[in-house]
């Protein structure tokens, strides 16, 4: 009987946002899709994209999956905040790298109107059979 692989995404996003707060500052993460609310200079997001499952057995259990990620990052459009987006991807895609996920779109610079914020957003993938990198089995 295979194994079943458990649900990811709260692993993903918990090593994600301990990465991820210093450089953005406490409470400036979300795991939504909805209307940014930032707070301060700096924001970031991640939700998933979908886990459609590769292996799996007649009785329902998967054995691996697919699991893909948006990442956003956010800075006023002050002198430099287009330095600082690409510098809260990087910290960003660092973590990823290191749960064993590879970048499969962008990082793309993108103005969201009206709200003078510089928005760089990057996806990712990996498959995923039960562990991410730097994690021991339980």
């Amino acid at each position: 009987m295979a194994d079943v692989t458990d649900n990811p995404y709260m692993k993903v996003f918990d090593r994600w946002a301990a990465a991820m707060e210093p450089v953005v500052g406490k409470g400036n993460l979300s795991m939504s899709r909805s209307k940014t609310l930032m707070n301060s200079e700096k924001y970031a997001r991640i939700f998933p994209l979908g886990n459609p499952a590769l292996s799996t057995a007649l009785g329902g259990e998967e054995c691996a999956t697919s699991l893909s990620f948006q990442v956003d990052s956010f800075a006023r459009d002050d002198y430099d905040a287009q330095d600082t987006v690409f510098a809260i991807d990087a910290a960003s895609h660092d973590c990823m790298v290191g749960m064993g996920f590879r970048r499969t779109y962008g990082a793309e610079l993108l103005t969201d109107e009206g709200d003078n914020v510089q928005r760089v957003t990057s996806r990712y993938s990996r498959t995923y059979t039960g562990q991410l990198l730097g994690e021991g089995k339980a």
